[in-house]
């Protein structure tokens, strides 16, 4: 295949599967989350609002649990929604890097409170190509403002932890 077509191939599928990723969290779908990373996954992050436990830890993690936890977690929300833009991929070879921002929305019904809280964020992933095709396999994520009841995070920790789910 010609070079630069073989670069916009890889794009595609690399921005695919964080679009796949993402509708994944928001339909609860662990299968599509999953088949987006490879077996290990690295995460770093910082700027996550308090939650008093949960899954939003850096370091090396096994994707299965990991995500289980995670989708376990967004499945508390009544409804997330996550907007991506920006996407910008960089390939060299079987190796590739991207960027883009975030803006994530979750909805709680609470009592006397508001529903609502909206996350900004930066997405710097590492991917890589393995025979199967591409998998995302390395999360840096930096917040950058939320508005809304951050609260809810709070309470989303309680629920995970009255059920030892946290």
């Amino acid at each position: 295949m010609d070079r630069v077509l073989q670069v916009l191939r890889d794009e595609s599928d690399i921005r695919r599967l964080v679009l796949t990723w993402m509708d994944g969290l928001d339909t609860r779908s662990f299968e599509r989350v999953r088949s987006c990373w490879t077996d290990e996954m690295e995460t770093e992050y910082s700027g996550f609002p308090n939650m008093g436990t949960g899954p939003f830890n850096s370091g090396t993690h096994d994707t299965d649990q990991r995500y289980r936890k995670i989708i376990n977690t967004v499945s508390e929300f009544d409804v997330t929604r996550h907007a991506i833009s920006n996407l910008l991929i960089e390939v060299t070879g079987d190796q590739a890097t991207l960027s883009c921002y975030v803006i994530a929305t979750h909805y709680l019904s609470v009592p006397n409170a508001d529903s609502c809280s909206v996350i900004a964020a930066r997405y710097d992933v590492e991917a890589v190509r393995l025979p199967i095709g591409w998998r995302l396999r390395k999360l840096k994520w930096t917040g950058q403002w939320t508005t809304g009841n951050d609260g809810l995070w709070m309470e989303v920790g309680r629920r995970l932890a009255a059920r030892g789910q946290a």
